[in-house]
């Protein structure tokens, strides 16, 4: 899609917003959501063992890998019964190109954060995991599993965001930022969104399977991500 084309698309869609839409609001119930999970999970936690705190990273770890394959799998892939996702997904891209990531005003939130209903189904696939802990006897490891999904739920959430806040804004001007908005802007190139840069929050899987994509010379979309 040419710029004026991405424009135009940007103009009709943000019309197409209603009028209740809060985009503060949106922000500031994801997070509560993925606070309220977090801080209930731990309170459940009693006299972790230093193995199981330990887990915790490795938890992570698996998040990013589960990230990676939702991303590859579900939302560059048209997959039954998942239409609206990839739906969803495939406008997010036609709206950002790797050369402008920016969002143009707040209300443009809803095209960069996830439904609401969606980050609270992302902390109920947790569950499934949890559940099988709890009933092998492990009830802190339950808790902490349930704990770092939201955590990292939550993370997901505010980095994506941060990658599309200004590049000049105070949280884009960090120097870790800076390097992460660069790996989800080459993300965002129509000839490598299918296939590489697939972690938003951390590329560290995409350095495990092989899809990290790093051009040996700069391109405008890395030289826009980089300022």
């Amino acid at each position: 899609m040419t710029a004026a084309g991405r424009r135009e698309l940007r103009r009709e869609l943000v019309s197409r917003i209603p009028g209740s839409y809060a985009p503060w609001l949106h922000l500031l119930l994801e997070a509560m959501l993925c606070l309220a999970v977090l801080a209930g999970a731990l309170a459940l936690v009693r006299d972790p063992r230093p193995w199981e705190v330990a887990l915790v990273p490795a938890f992570l770890v698996a998040g990013n890998a589960i990230e990676w394959h939702l991303h590859r799998g579900l939302l560059h892939r048209h997959v039954r019964y998942f239409g609206a996702v990839y739906r969803a997904h495939a406008q997010h891209h036609r709206l950002f190109s790797g050369d402008d990531l920016t969002i143009h005003e707040l209300r443009e939130l809803r095209f960069v954060l996830l439904p609401t209903p969606v980050v609270l189904i992302a902390c109920a696939l947790a569950l499934p995991v949890a559940i099988a802990l709890r009933v092998a006897g492990e009830a802190n490891l339950a808790a902490l599993w349930v704990a770092s999904a939201a955590a990292y739920v939550l993370a997901y959430e505010w980095l994506h965001l941060c990658y599309h806040l200004p590049a000049e804004s105070p949280l884009g001007r960090l120097t870790v930022i800076r390097a992460l908005r660069r790996h989800h802007a080459l993300h965002h190139s129509t000839r490598l969104m299918v296939t590489h840069n697939l972690s938003v929050t951390f590329p560290l899987w995409d350095w495990v399977r092989g899809t990290a994509y790093r051009p040996r010379h700069a391109t405008p979309a890395t030289k826009a991500a980089a300022h």
